[in-house]
């Protein structure tokens, strides 16, 4: 399950750049810096999610390989003003079902 522009992930993708020049602008930061930190901010969560998708793939996905990942999405939504996706994130770091995880991903 690997995610690329114009999948169902774009949905997640979208949202959150919304929600980042809005969260961004009331952080204070200026017009002309938007962009170039919302367009970083969105390839590095775009990697994050086919990171999360290539360890989803295992049979047997490591405990500790899946938390960081999810870790690092839950930072990567909250720092761009998602803050719904990060808490869902942050609580699948608490969660043995991975289906459950597997499902949030393709719902988007």
């Amino acid at each position: 399950m690997k995610f690329y522009k114009g999948s169902p992930m774009q949905k997640l993708l979208n949202e959150t750049k919304e929600k980042a020049y809005l969260f961004l602008r009331e952080f204070g930061f200026e017009e002309d810096e938007l962009e170039p930190v919302i367009a970083k901010g969105l390839l590095d969560l775009e990697n994050t999610i086919n990171h999360l998708a290539v360890v989803l793939e295992k049979e047997n996905p490591e405990d500790e390989e899946l938390d960081g990942v999810l870790h690092g999405l839950k930072g990567l939504l909250f720092q761009l003003g998602n803050h719904d996706a990060a808490n869902k994130a942050e609580r699948f770091r608490y969660t043995d079902d991975l289906d459950e995880i597997r499902r949030w991903l393709a719902s988007f």
